[in-house]
């Protein structure tokens, strides 16, 4: 009990300490004999390090919707909506031109998260430096905090582009020196960081007993990222035959494999009141979450707060109500499905039409595509008719046959069957009479009016964070462990960096690994980096911190300009299996309201124009020349003395 207090003494410490790095004048900041002077005290400052990492899932604005809104978004295969006018996030996930600035609060809490990190761990280093070398505990400290510094950094590179760059640690015999903030050159930022992941991959070993450390895994696995980062926007900058050495040394070392299953990735291996561990054998860096002293983040308010990944990706569908009578709603929040839901971030319909939807177990493995009643009254099913109009034929009948996806029941489906072949004709003015009790599927068209359509409450949405063991069915926050890096994106890696050698053979084995996990035949002939942009699509979508953005980055403006404008905003007419970009109805969109009245069982179907801008905004606002980096923000150039230079597009 002392030592765990102990190091809730150093974390709240670290916290007090992180004030704009900056601005940041802490010559007595945690400066004691036993802190920085010993091995042991070393080491406990780098504990504290991962309490702060773990705080990027709560900086930003008082939403806290930085990680969940911002870095979740802003990419090809997401669609992301709120209801709050004024949120940080509309910049970077809709590049709102009003909204994504100097201003923004979730750009501005990303730097000083980056480079509040930067700040400690060059204290840490400047210390541990002073050390005997020799000392085991020294140099696992030095290791682990090499890994903090170089992480931070390339998040800061690959989001800003143009960025401050130290290695100096404020000291009480410098703290009064003048600094000089210029622009750092990309090529010396990322020089440092490789160089601090060498030391890393030297000397840590390939596992730890302690869960959500830095390893040697994670060290190669951000090497082989940043080896293949391109450096000013050049590919031919990529150290591909560096990236290959690292990719092999992950495979070979025993240490990671693939889950059985792609499901197994986010299942928990263990689950308590205070935790979900997700710490398999596929995963490579986790952040660990807990329910108890230091084993979270603390919020915008000081006090310990879980994430929102699982609520802010899981649909609206306690407001998806066909009202029942005296009764209320026949559909309410429960655990089973996912408990409490915050509706921000959902895989669009790009991505989704991405799937071979028979044979790829990632479709149903990694989203949730029905809700099922819960509230009905036991003994009184809900009864329900559809009086079938024209409008209605689209969404009951897809290339000719019985829609399988509304999660129609067997009977009402058989009934459809046999208006075919004239279907468009004969089944107009027939009746569908619906008989609902608790457990059956609710069908995606027949909400109550008002708020509910099926864009808002009933759309697909990832299961990745689902939590139902951490928080109860009135619980907002998580305490579901992070997954940031795991052994598939590896095998990704390992596809693409030999397909840019030209060896297609080892491409080809690196691709399937992951391609065969989720259930499809071995790929064969040739392979694309388009092919694999789009099963990183497929296996990668919503995770992590803004993984799909950075990916999108690395393969090159060209790329990332025609995805953004192509997917971001479109979505999938099943009728002519294509994906078109116009605010014609489609019941497989965000550009309808679907309304069921249960007086005269009949539809009606409107033009959602909110949602219709919503949905486009992303691709509509998006400039290359502008949106490939973020602004810096306007509070830390002034911090710089004000003559740091704005990124382009920005001022």
């Amino acid at each position: 009990m002392k030592i765990k207090l102990f190091i809730s003494l150093i974390v709240v410490l670290f916290i007090v300490g992180c004030a704009d790095f900056l601005n940041e004048k802490n010559e007595t900041d945690l400066n004691t004999d036993f802190v920085y002077n010993t091995p042991e005290g070393i080491g406990l400052a780098v504990v504290a390090l991962y309490s702060k990492e773990r705080d990027l899932s709560g900086s930003g604005n008082s939403e806290n919707s930085l990680a969940a809104s911002t870095l979740l978004s802003g990419d090809d295969i997401t669609f992301t909506r709120a209801g709050e006018s004024s949120g940080e996030w509309q910049g970077p996930a809709w590049y709102e031109p009003s909204k994504l600035n100097s201003d923004n609060g979730d750009v501005e809490g990303f730097w000083k998260y980056n480079y509040n990190i930067i700040g400690k761990a060059n204290e840490i280093i400047y210390y541990a430096l002073k050390l005997d070398q020799s000392n085991p505990l020294v140099i696992q400290a030095l290791s682990e905090t090499y890994c903090f510094r170089a992480h931070a950094y390339f998040n800061l590179l690959r989001r800003f582009d143009n960025i401050y760059f130290t290695t100096t640690a404020i000291t009480p015999y410098n703290v009064n020196s003048p600094v000089n903030y210029q622009v750092a050159t990309q090529v010396e930022v990322m020089t440092q960081i490789k160089q601090d992941l060498d030391f890393a991959i030297e000397h840590l070993a390939w596992t730890t007993l302690q869960k959500g450390r830095f390893t040697k895994g994670f060290a190669c696995h951000v090497k082989a990222l940043a080896d293949m980062w391109p450096v000013n926007g050049e590919s031919s900058s990529m150290d591909l035959d560096d990236a290959i050495v690292q990719i092999e040394n992950i495979k070979n070392s025993g240490t990671y494999t693939l889950m059985p299953e792609p499901k197994d990735v986010f299942t928990p291996m263990s689950t308590s009141a205070t935790s979900a561990k997700l710490n398999n054998s596929e995963s490579i860096f986790v952040h660990q979450w807990s329910n108890e002293i230091g084993g979270a983040a603390l919020n915008y308010q000081g006090t310990l707060s879980g994430h929102r990944f699982a609520s802010a990706t899981l649909t609206r569908y306690d407001r998806s109500t066909i009202l029942n009578g005296s009764t209320g709603a026949s559909l309410i929040t429960d655990m089973l499905q996912g408990g409490v839901s915050w509706g921000r971030v959902y895989p669009n319909d790009y991505l989704l039409g991405l799937y071979d939807k028979i044979n790829d177990k990632r479709y149903n493995q990694y989203y949730k595509h029905t809700f099922t009643f819960n509230n009905i009254p036991v003994g009184t099913p809900l009864v329900r008719k559809l009086i079938i109009q024209s409008h209605d034929i689209k969404y009951l009948y897809i290339n000719g046959l019985p829609n399988q996806n509304l999660g129609l029941p067997a009977n009402i489906v058989a009934q459809l069957q046999t208006y075919l072949p004239n279907f468009a004709s004969v089944a107009i003015n027939k009746t569908l009479n619906f008989s609902f009790v608790n457990g059956d599927v609710v069908p995606k068209f027949m909400v109550s009016s008002g708020t509910n359509n099926f864009a808002y409450s009933l759309h697909s949405c990832s299961t990745k964070y689902f939590d139902k063991w951490t928080r109860d069915v009135t619980q907002n926050p998580s305490f579901k462990d992070i997954i940031i890096y795991r052994y598939a994106e590896t095998c990704l890696l390992g596809a693409e960096a030999y397909l840019r050698k030209g060896n297609l053979g080892a491409a080809l084995e690196y691709f399937n690994l992951v391609w065969t996990r989720a259930g499809n035949a071995p790929k064969t002939g040739t392979l694309t980096l388009q092919d694999i942009l789009d099963e990183d699509a497929r296996e990668f979508g919503q995770e992590s911190y803004g993984h799909r953005w950075y990916v999108l980055k690395r393969f090159g403006a060209i790329t990332m300009e025609a995805q953004i404008k192509s997917h971001s905003g479109c979505y999938y007419n099943s009728n002519i299996n294509n994906y078109v970009y116009s605010t014609n109805l489609d019941f497989y969109s965000y550009l309808n309201r679907i309304n069921y009245n249960p007086l005269t069982f009949k539809t009606d179907i409107i033009a959602n124009q909110q949602s219709a801008t919503n949905y486009s905004i992303v691709r509509n606002n998006f400039n290359v020349s502008t949106h490939t980096r973020w602004p810096i923000p306007i509070s830390q150039i002034n911090a710089m003395g004000g003559n740091y230079p704005q990124n382009p597009g920005y001022n």
